[in-house]
């Protein structure tokens, strides 16, 4: 596909020429958005001058983007009525208007819009999964498995589903299969390429290393949860295959992949533009990790999303990386701003601490397969799913409970924690992600 042609000759180019085509893009996209789109018009109105810089946008929260959904799109034959009549008699697996392709979005704020792409749009997107596959040596041949959400309206599906119409012996799996079941399929098909969600990427690799999983993937990769550290390494561990990581929403399409560095996340800059800024929207320092992120999609020009805010916290690199490619890295990405937690501090106050002060706690203890934190006015309540190695449950919580003392005492933080063994630990949504945390109020 001469898309896929075009990515790959793109991580060859100088940086300035990378940045030079982002601009170009980012000119002709303003234009077209501000002369199309209801939304971007009267944005433009009352600035009263020529935009000059995207900065002169505001940003585009979702609760916007479902508010303005009308307004913002640039095809007036296309209305959310229009859009929700065709994905209730149709389903997202059917062309509206015989040219575009409609995919709904739910997402961490339960807030529903549906993205909507052309035809060329939809191929850009299909060329920016191809080149990931690429990365891994993926060839027509190749036995790939993905594990996704059990749903057509999540895109992890639809790409899976695709994956398996040239694999008809591939196994149709997804996250909410009992691990003993995907287990078994896995070893039947023996993949050279196992690709699916961090939290099932652990739970495989611990079987692998337990003897019941017996596959010898040469490369894996995740997508759709953040990617531990302490996951890659595990499953590093388990397959001695490099593990390749992806990022990407829903609203703006794969933001960016791993490279064998493992150094971070590649920006697909000559798409998107993303900037990083706080709590007050202004930019932070390379380095520094920021409240949001505001990602401009530059090739959707049927729902132009300007500044589109995606509230993970994120940092940028503060160095090129060594493999050698122009895309900037996100060289950390924390979560979501909404799972921070707000815990009494040992000196009085109150300290905000992201989730990842709780991952090696946690994670690094082979016999804990699952967990979740519950946020209670009280305190923390941490629920766990057990494995069969983890001995015996109340000594095993007994020490899971005192590593997360320790690691909240480090942190500076001093709430009340209590801890369960549950036998599991339910999925969220279409897409079947994992909650880190949960809120009780």
């Amino acid at each position: 596909m001469l898309f896929v042609a075009e990515l790959a000759q793109q991580e060859t180019w100088p940086r300035q020429q990378l940045l030079d085509l982002q601009r170009r893009r980012l000119k002709a996209f303003v234009e077209k958005a501000v002369k199309e789109s209801p939304y971007y018009r009267d944005i433009a109105a009352k600035l009263g001058r020529r935009i000059t810089r995207l900065q002169d946008f505001p940003v585009l929260t979702k609760s916007i983007l479902v508010a303005e959904y009308d307004r913002l799109l640039t095809d007036p034959m296309l209305s959310r009525a229009v859009i929700e009549k065709h994905l209730s008699e149709q389903g997202s697996g059917r062309e509206l208007l015989l040219k575009y392709h409609v995919v709904p979005s739910g997402g961490f704020s339960g807030l529903r819009a549906m993205m909507v792409y052309d035809r060329t749009t939809r191929m850009i997107g299909v060329a920016n999964m191809l080149r990931w596959l690429q990365r891994m040596g993926v060839s027509e041949t190749t036995r790939v498995v993905g594990i996704g959400a059990a749903t057509m309206i999540h895109v992890s599906n639809q790409v899976f589903l695709e994956l398996r119409k040239t694999r008809p012996d591939a196994p149709a799996l997804d996250v909410t299969m009992p691990i003993p079941e995907l287990v078994a399929a896995l070893n039947r098909y023996q993949p050279e390429v196992l690709i699916t969600y961090p939290s099932i990427l652990r739970e495989l690799a611990l079987e692998q290393l337990a003897g019941r999983l017996a596959i010898a993937p040469r490369c894996c990769s995740s997508l759709s949860e953040m990617l531990a550290p302490e996951v890659r390494r595990l499953a590093f561990e388990a397959w001695k295959a490099p593990i390749i990581d992806t990022y990407a929403t829903t609203e703006t399409g794969m933001i960016g992949t791993d490279c064998p560095e493992a150094a971070g996340i590649h920006l697909l800059e000559q798409l998107m533009i993303v900037e990083i800024v706080d709590e007050n929207y202004r930019p932070v320092p390379n380095g520094t990790v920021g409240e949001r992120m505001l990602v401009t999609p530059l090739f959707n020009p049927v729902l132009p999303l300007i500044r589109y805010e995606i509230t993970d916290r994120v940092a940028l690199a503060t160095e090129p990386c060594r493999c050698g490619r122009p895309q900037w890295r996100l060289a950390s990405i924390q979560g979501r701003r909404e799972e921070m937690l707000d815990l009494p501090a040992k000196d009085g106050g109150i300290l905000r601490i992201p989730p990842v002060h709780f991952r090696d706690p946690l994670l690094l203890n082979p016999g804990l397969r699952q967990y979740q934190i519950e946020a209670r006015p009280d305190g923390l309540h941490i629920r766990v799913v057990l494995g069969a190695d983890a001995g015996e449950p109340a000594t095993a919580l007994a020490s899971l409970r005192g590593a997360l003392l320790q690691a909240l005492d480090q942190a500076g933080a001093k709430p009340a924690v209590t801890i369960e063994a549950v036998d599991k630990i339910e999925r969220i949504g279409s897409s079947g992600k994992a909650r880190l945390v949960a809120r009780s109020h």
